[in-house]
Parts: C-alpha cells; sequence; structure tokens
C-alpha cells in the first residue's frame, strides 16, 4: 500500500510510476467514490462530468440512514452480548450473597435459641405476604359487663308443676360479644343446693334469633327460661353467667 492523496494525483494528472516495475499507469482508471459494484468501470480519462442531472434527496436520505442502521447493528451486537454476560455474572453474585446471607442469619438464630419464623417482625411479614397464615383472632368475652337488669321467677301459667324465669339482661361492653351461658340454682331456706340447671344461648332465646350475631353493646335483652319446679323446698334462687 502506498499513500495516495489528491496533491499527487494532480501533480501527475492522474499518472504515476511504480517504484517497483517503473511500469506507467493512470490511478484515474481505478479512482472511484464509493465501492465499486461488480462489472462497474472508472470513468475513462477525457470523460466529461455530466452536472445538472436530477437528484431524489429522499432516496438518498434513505440509502444512509439504511446504511447506518445496519452498521450500527453490526457494530453493536458484541457490544450487546458483553454487556450481557455481565448483567447475567452480576446477578448471579447478587444471588449468592443473598443465599449467604439467609444461611448465616437461620444459623445465628438457631444458635440463639429462636427460630427466625418465630420473631414477630418475621412472622408479620409472613403473614402480609401471605406465606403464613395469622393466627387466630380471639373473641371478645367479658362476662363482668353482661349485667342483669331484672328478673323474676314464678309458676309457670299454664304447665303445672313447672316455672318460669323473665329476665333482662344488657351488655356493658363497648363491643359486642357472644351470648352467655345462663346457670340457674334455686335454693333452700338454709341456702342449699335443691336443683341447679344450666342453659345455652338456643335454650332461652327467642325461636327467631341467632345467637352467632352475639350480645350487641349497650342493648337490653329479654329472655324467658322454664325449669321443672322441685317443690316448696325451694325458696330462692341464683342466676349467674357463664
Amino acid at each position: 500500500m502506498h499513500p495516495v492523496n489528491a496533491a499527487l494525483l494532480t501533480a501527475g494528472g492522474g499518472r504515476y510510476r511504480c517504484g517497483k516495475c517503473n511500469k506507467v499507469s493512470n490511478a484515474l482508471d481505478a479512482l472511484f467514490d464509493r465501492w465499486p459494484a461488480a462489472g462497474e468501470t472508472a470513468p475513462r480519462g477525457g470523460d466529461m462530468p455530466v452536472l445538472g442531472m436530477p437528484l431524489d434527496l429522499e432516496a438518498a436520505a434513505r440509502s444512509r440512514r439504511d446504511g447506518a442502521e445496519d452498521t450500527g447493528d453490526a457494530g453493536d451486537e458484541a457490544p450487546a452480548g458483553r454487556r450481557r454476560a455481565r448483567l447475567l455474572l452480576r446477578l448471579g453474585w447478587i444471588v449468592g450473597a443473598l443465599v449467604i446471607a439467609l444461611v448465616v442469619v437461620f444459623q445465628v438464630a438457631e444458635f440463639q435459641g429462636e427460630p427466625l419464623f418465630e420473631r414477630p417482625a418475621v412472622r408479620s411479614l409472613l403473614e402480609r405476604a401471605g406465606l403464613r397464615d395469622p393466627p387466630p383472632v380471639e373473641t371478645f368475652r367479658d362476662l363482668d359487663r353482661i349485667h342483669l337488669v331484672s328478673r323474676e321467677l314464678r309458676s309457670h301459667p299454664t304447665r303445672s308443676g313447672w316455672l318460669r324465669l323473665n329476665a333482662t339482661i344488657v351488655n356493658r361492653a363497648p363491643r359486642s360479644q357472644p351470648w352467655p351461658d345462663l346457670e340457674i340454682t334455686l335454693l333452700d331456706a338454709a341456702g342449699s343446693v335443691v336443683t341447679q340447671r344450666r342453659f345455652e344461648p338456643a335454650g332461652y332465646l327467642a325461636a327467631d334469633s341467632d345467637p352467632a350475631k352475639g350480645m350487641a353493646p349497650q342493648a337490653y335483652l329479654p329472655l324467658t327460661v322454664e325449669l321443672e319446679d322441685p317443690g316448696r323446698r325451694a325458696v330462692g334462687f341464683e342466676l349467674e353467667f357463664k
């Protein structure tokens, strides 16, 4: 390869001499502004250039743009592959570091005698992520806030040998709570137990009531209980919530 420029070719009118074989040739016979197509020849000496030919500027712009895109794709393919490889390598290091960190945390938790999953912060995080069921919600229950407003025990008006207890209770708690069981104890004159019965909510609530709904706060609730009359020995009674 010999360095050739326009000044050298101009000085010789396009003619040059080979420094090895002393052959004289014309450089214009192989001079192109671009890489020649197959079978294409350079302009011959003495040909006049034709000026003023119509030019398709849009086609030329498209040609330059397509050429730039082709060159960019070919040139960026290798760098893109290297970036992808570096990204995968970095991701592998990150995953490995996380695994090692988790193993260390588990080992420390076991050494301290407190399993990692039983710690409140970890347990709460697992529950929020749906990976662990939350603990069952404890039902609010406060029997001391259930008050007996009124009570009356009389002989049953239509059933011989039976007693009827009419009472009114109220839930003084600020929230609903389950209905209590009623334990009714009949006493003799000395305060000894004559008979005792326990009624679940379904046994003293009205037929159209739903025991599962519980006692609403600050609501007065009448109830009626029927029990067998033990005779003249029973002179008093007690009612407790269980």
